[in-house]
This record gives structure tokens, sequence and C-alpha cells, in this order.
């Protein structure tokens, strides 16, 4: 393989912990990958990195992110947000703050999101985790959110029905 700028010969090297890998294509600034195969070109010092399984990748960084025990920063929000599909303003609206908000803090103006939009957003990642079906029932829920406050009214019935051991909403 040579180089795209100078068109030497590259070198082969795997990444290693004390020569890693920065993983800025993640948009997160502190990721680093080690065990990757990387050219590494030994005149203007380019490097390219062979990244297999990076949807695997992207999984294993979110679970980790959801499971990290402080507080998210806007760059770990952005990157769960983005990673599970949704926009900013229907996310912004799951969490119950304005896209305003969201946007600030995903852009590092706001530390984070308090504590309780922290969970919340931690829940909603990995409920998406779930599937395309339940990324759909968040996005239809955000939608709902977004609209324009209706007047209360009374509340509704709700009937439901048991259909061979298992309920179901009925009509």
């Amino acid at each position: 393989m040579n180089c795209d700028t100078c068109d030497m010969a590259m070198r082969e090297r795997k990444a290693t912990r004390q020569k890693p890998y920065r993983y800025d294509l993640s948009g997160l600034s502190n990721v680093s990958l080690v065990g990757i195969t990387m050219h590494t070109c030994p005149q203007c010092g380019g490097e390219v990195p062979v990244i297999p399984r990076i949807a695997e990748l992207h999984d294993v960084l979110a679970r980790s992110l959801i499971q990290k025990p402080t507080l998210l920063n806007g760059e770990e929000i952005r990157f769960l947000r983005k990673h599970e599909g949704f926009p900013a303003q229907k996310f912004a609206a799951l969490l119950g703050i304005t896209p305003e908000h969201l946007s600030r803090v995903e852009n590092g103006h706001t530390s984070n999101l308090g504590t309780s939009a922290d969970r919340l957003a931690r829940a909603i990642a990995t409920i998406a985790k779930d599937g395309e079906a339940a990324r759909e029932v968040l996005l239809q829920i955000a939608e709902q959110l977004a609209e324009p406050q209706r007047p209360v009214q009374s509340p509704r019935s709700y009937f439901l029905k048991l259909e061979q051991q298992h309920w179901k909403a009925a009509a």
C-alpha cells in the first residue's frame, strides 16, 4: 500500500496500548483503538487504520457510555443520539428539554444534561438497542410530545382483553 500524500510505501503495524489509534471519527475525543492494523508512511507520517466490524465497535462503545458511572458529556450524548438514529429535535422532545438546550450540551456550551435527563437519555438509548420497532415507538412518542399542548380532557377509558393467555388492547 502506498501513501496517498507522498506515494511512499507504507509500513504495517499493530496499534498497541502504548501507541494506540485515536478514533476521532467516532465524534468522541477520548476513544483509542488497540489491536487494529495501521499503515504508516515513513516519510510524511500519514496513517491509515484498518477498522473491521465498525457497527459492532459502535455498539460496544454505546454500551460502555450507557454504563458509565458519571454524567455523560455533550460528545457522549451526541454519539448515543446519532448511534440510535434520533434527530436532535425528537431526542430533545423525549428528554423533555428544548432542542436549543440539547445543542448547547452537545456542543460543550453546557456541561451536561442534568441527572434526570442523563438517566433518561441512557434509558432511551438502551430501549432503542432492542431494534427498529422500539426506535419507531420512541420516534412516535417524540412526534406527539413535539405537538402543541392540547387542553386537558377527561380521562380516557382503556379496554384490555385476555386472548389465548395473552393480554391485548381491545378496540
